[in-house]
């Protein structure tokens, strides 16, 4: 060997040769040649092992990869190599090496070079694929790698539990097996990616076959790659079974379309029941305001009035139901117009007075200066609050007082609070209570409902309402000492307009009613009952009353004999009043532009609104009201054309 020129490589060398016994066997090998690397790594003390045998100069040679290796080459002829950092040398450099093997005529040549920082990489590099082995084995989705035609190149178990496949009925096969891609669509988008040439990510939901034959719905992720090397393209998919989460999201769209099935069901019912209850109780409250103008004993009055007071109290029940539903339905809407907040509050005191004066009880009520004259407020739903409260406020005050006071302020949104407080000197609520009594279907005490009546549903709609219109309401209360509610809703403030006051009416107003005396009347109902009270109302105004059964016979009489008024039911069998109504406008005879007020049992949210778009002239809502009937009759006939859809 040339042991100069190996001198000079930063290699270890050696030649070995092996030592054969009298029956030829190996029984140790022998160091013929060594360069000063391969000296220095095995005696750093100096000196040569040429000529040394190695298994007597360190018998744990006997079981290392070296003389595996060399044994392999003498055997064999073919060279081999090992890389190591636990040989000898290899320890003795504190290195890691990689040694080749080749044949030679007298044995073996050994040469080890340094790979320190190339094993560490490897090692690196191993330790990351063991850690991504480690992730996609035992991720919950299902997982494949195939290479650029879709041949398996790898799957998790959880590809293989999803599908009930065994790991080689996917290895080395295409992916297609999976039947997955049949959507056109699908195929259409995903080659449509693959003709850019870039990385992708696409997801979609798909069907694969399981092993049994049956389909698996998943949802896929394929994303592709470029192997760093090659640069060969790869595809990464995930599968995720989503069969469970596909259930329950039918069952909740089923869920849904039921609630919303039951919601309509629920509007259908309840607009059904305000009309079927109406309809009885408008001939039951009818009647009984006509037979209260009757010649009557003081008992048959007595006994009239009573009838009124429980029609008015059911009637009260019904539309606290029924305006209950609708908020909780939110088919409710708030409606601002300009209001005249003094005007309605005078008004709602001028109401419960007589109600407050036969139990004894002072009303009042006070406006401050500072409340504006015109307010953008719901004047329905802002009177329907203070009648719940101050309503509540006479039946639970036995003796005392009820004061009703109003105030505003400007906020820093540039819009007005408006507060209401109704302060009464009843019996008081306990501090337990407080709230309890804003809850629907509750007062303060079960004895609450025997004692004094009602639902324990006004004050549970007034908070809704006031909420809805920006506000609240709260009270502070003391037993057997009285309590204070406060309303709050806000408002924009509207152009100014000067306080208005409540003036008698002129003469020549007066007089106005009496002007109708003579006039013709035609009311249109399918209900003998309903026509017979409204004939009633109208011949007290001293009208001329014909009737109609509905609207085809209503359009034979309009088309007959000219009428001044019509009174027109809109729930009717053959030909409802709104196509009746219709029908009349858009025909040439001498009743076309007749006053007709829709005379109906509808009570939900907006029908007035709804009617009077429609172009009837006034709304009256069943079950009549005799001084309403005559105050929208009397107006209806006196006002000029261009204000009859301000009436009612």
């Amino acid at each position: 060997m040339h042991s100069d020129l190996f001198d000079k490589l930063p290699l270890v060398v050696c030649e070995v040769a092996a030592v054969r016994g009298d029956n030829g066997e190996i029984v140790d090998y022998e160091w013929t040649a060594a360069n000063a690397l391969m000296n220095a790594s095995i005696l750093p003390d100096g000196g040569s092992i040429v000529g040394m045998k190695v298994f007597e100069f360190d018998p744990g040679y006997r079981d290392s990869e070296m003389i595996r290796c060399i044994r392999k080459t003498l055997d064999t002829g073919e060279a081999t190599s090992m890389v190591t950092q636990e040989g000898r040398a290899a320890s003795l450099l504190k290195k890691v090496l990689k040694t080749t093997v080749t044949p030679t005529e007298g044995g073996v040549l050994c040469c080890s070079h340094e790979i320190t920082e190339i094993a560490r990489e490897r090692d690196k590099a191993l330790e990351q694929a063991t850690l991504m082995q480690i992730a996609c084995d035992n991720t919950a989705y299902g997982l494949i790698i195939t290479d650029k035609d879709g041949k398996v190149l790898y799957v998790n178990d959880a590809m293989l539990e999803l599908g009930g496949y065994e790991r080689e009925d996917l290895m080395g096969k295409s992916v297609f097996c999976l039947g997955g891609l049949r959507d056109e669509r699908i195929v259409a988008e995903v080659r449509a990616l693959l003709a850019k040439g870039e990385e992708f990510h696409y997801t979609t939901d798909d069907n694969i076959l399981a092993k049994d034959g049956s389909e698996i719905m998943v949802s896929v992720a394929l994303e592709n790659g470029f192997l760093p090397t090659t640069g060969e393209q790869i595809f990464v998919a995930h599968f995720e079974d989503v069969r469970e989460d596909r259930r329950k999201a039918h069952e909740l769209k089923n869920a849904l379309l039921a609630a919303e099935q039951a919601t309509r069901l629920k509007s259908e019912f309840l607009a059904n029941m305000s009309h079927e209850i109406r309809t009885p109780l408008n001939g039951v409250l009818g009647m009984a305001q006509t037979l209260n103008n009757e010649r009557l004993t003081d008992s048959q009055k007595e006994q009239v009035e009573i009838i009124l007071e429980s029609g008015q109290t059911l009637m009260s029940l019904l539309n606290d139901i029924l305006d209950l539903s609708k908020i909780e339905a939110d088919k409710i809407e708030v409606s601002p117009v300009a209001t005249d907040l003094r005007h309605k509050i005078s008004n709602i005191e001028r109401l419960y007075q007589p109600m407050a004066a036969e139990k004894g009880i002072r009303l009042s009520a006070f406006v401050s200066p500072e409340v504006p004259a015109s307010l953008q407020l719901d004047p329905v739903r802002v009177r329907q609050c203070i009648s719940n409260l101050v309503a509540n406020a006479i039946k639970f005050t036995a003796e005392g007082e009820i004061q009703i006071v109003a105030t505003s302020r400007h906020t820093s949104q540039g819009r007005h609070e408006v507060t209401v407080h109704v302060r009464d000197t009843g019996c008081g609520i306990a501090p337990d209570s407080l709230e309890r009594i804003f809850e629907t279907f509750e007062q303060e005490d079960g004895s609450t409902t025997r004692r004094f009546g009602g639902t324990g549903l006004g004050l549970a709609i007034t908070r809704k309402l006031a909420r809805l219109m920006g506000g609240d309401l709260s009270v502070v209360s003391r037993l057997e000492e009285g309590s204070v509610f406060t309303l709050k809703v806000t408002s924009d403030e509207n152009a100014y307009v000067p306080v208005t006051h409540i003036h008698s009416k002129t003469g020549e107003e007066k007089s106005s009613r009496f002007s109708i005396k003579g006039r013709k009347a035609l009311v249109v109902d399918d209900n003998m009952i309903n026509r017979r009270v409204a004939r009633c109302f109208l011949e007290q105004l001293d009208l001329d009353v014909s009737e109609a059964i509905d609207g085809e016979d209503a359009l034979n009489t309009l088309a007959l004999e000219h009428v001044d008024v019509v009174l027109m039911d809109i729930h009717m069998p053959t030909l409802d009043g709104s196509r009746a109504f219709k029908m009349l406008r858009e025909s040439s005879g001498i009743n076309q532009h007749v006053p007709v007020i829709a005379l109906t049992a509808d009570g939900m949210a907006g029908d007035k609104q709804k009617f009077l778009a429609q172009g009837f002239d006034a709304y009256v809502s069943k079950p009549v009201d005799e001084r309403e009937l005559s105050t929208i009759v009397s107006q209806v006939l006196s006002e000029p054309a261009d204000r009859l859809q301000h009436v009612g």
